[in-house]
């Protein structure tokens, strides 16, 4: 799903619900992802997506979202699949579309061992 733009009303902003439902159930599988490998938070990586499906959104909006959703979350007490979505955490990010009926993503997260 491609993240969504704030929306303001009765004074303040908010994110629409199915964008929010969305990027609950992203970080929930990033979550048992992250804890079922025994993965630390990233503090610096890059991120390659092989997007399939129809093509109607927007690359940076696509990947904003996925960023957006492995971040540490406050609610839940989850310290994230990453620090956070600044260019010093990924540097490098690589995104490619394929045309498909099927709507899934292929990805890459490659880290520097020291």
């Amino acid at each position: 799903m491609s993240k969504a733009r704030p929306r303001f009303g009765k004074g303040r902003s908010y994110l629409p619900a199915p964008y929010r439902e969305w990027k609950d159930k992203a970080r929930r599988l990033l979550r048992y992802f992250w804890e079922t490998n025994e993965l630390e938070t990233l503090t610096q990586f890059e991120l390659h997506v092989e997007a399939h499906g129809p093509g109607r959104c927007d690359p940076d909006n696509l990947i904003g979202s996925l960023l957006d959703a492995g971040i540490p979350h406050k609610q839940t007490a989850w310290s994230g699949a990453w620090k956070d979505d600044r260019v010093t955490v990924v540097p490098y990010i690589s995104f490619r579309w394929v045309r498909d009926k099927k709507q899934f993503w292929d990805i890459c997260i490659q880290i520097k061992e020291e």
